[in-house]
């Protein structure tokens, strides 16, 4: 990896490390700093800013895996295209500064990067890439050396990463339970509160049965919509959008499985609507 890359202007690195801080507050007991931490996300990636953009292209670039070689030279030629059109440089880099400025005010100067980040290289990757893509002279042989790794990532199974949560007492379970429905609990609909409740209270056999139940009315709602649906745009992906609901595994217990499930519940309140 490149010594170049500055980890603390990288979307997907500084994003999980708010992440992680926010989480050890919580584990800790400081619902004050995890309070301030929630705040920043809320403030700096709201969705019409640049930051957002970024993220959400990056996030689909690192979640993305075990896809045909065919699609994910697709999937690059789209994101490189993006860089292209979607972003205004100057403004990322000034609300990326105002970030780090507000990181370092708020937490503590360089307290954040403190944080340790599990996907490193594979995170450094995507951002060097997104960098060079925006740039009109970019570095014609590292693009291609990242693009490679990039595609051997889209393409790689992964084994799936179990996070289990670390034990922790009734008054923790309490604070963060607390911390949700304050902050989340207009915003979700009842499926999504029980994961989030079982995902907090370390309930894997009913977190396991809610994924399951689920996913399998996603599917059958789905199925539903595709009868009685003209656009033919939906229904030629029919078998790709089913693959990849049945890929899903539900015996997964990370918190980016746990996403997945979020949305599907999300997606099962539109398909009823």
């Amino acid at each position: 990896m490149s010594k170049s890359h500055n980890k603390k202007r990288n979307v997907g690195i500084i994003y999980e490390q708010i992440i992680n801080y926010v989480t050890d507050s919580l584990m800790n007991k400081d619902e004050k700093k995890a309070e301030e931490a929630i705040s920043l996300i809320r403030k700096h990636f709201k969705k019409d800013t640049q930051l957002f953009k970024e993220y959400k292209l990056f996030k689909a670039l690192v979640t993305t895996s075990n896809i045909s070689e065919q699609l994910a030279s697709s999937i690059i030629n789209e994101a490189k295209r993006a860089c292209n059109n979607m972003f205004d440089s100057k403004e990322l880099e000034r609300e990326k500064s105002s970030l780090i400025k507000d990181l370092n005010y708020t937490l503590g100067k360089g307290v954040i990067f403190e944080q340790k980040i599990k996907k490193y290289r594979e995170y450094a990757t995507i951002q060097t890439l997104l960098n060079e893509w925006r740039k009109p002279d970019s570095d014609f042989s590292k693009t291609t050396e990242y693009e490679i790794k990039l595609h051997e990532s889209l393409t790689r199974n992964k084994q799936s990463e179990t996070v289990a949560l670390p034990k922790v007492d009734k008054l923790t379970r309490k604070i963060m339970k607390s911390m949700f429905e304050k902050k989340y609990n207009s915003q979700l609909n009842e499926s999504q509160k029980e994961m989030i409740s079982y995902f907090i209270s370390d309930d894997k056999k009913s977190l396991e049965r809610k994924f399951l139940s689920t996913k399998s009315s996603c599917k059958a709602l789905f199925e539903n919509y595709m009868r009685e649906t003209n656009n033919a745009v939906l229904l030629e992906k029919k078998k790709d959008v089913f693959a990849k609901l049945s890929s899903i595994d539900e015996k997964e217990m990370s918190k980016e499985n746990l996403q997945r499930f979020l949305t599907l519940a999300k997606l099962n309140e539109e398909l009823k609507g």
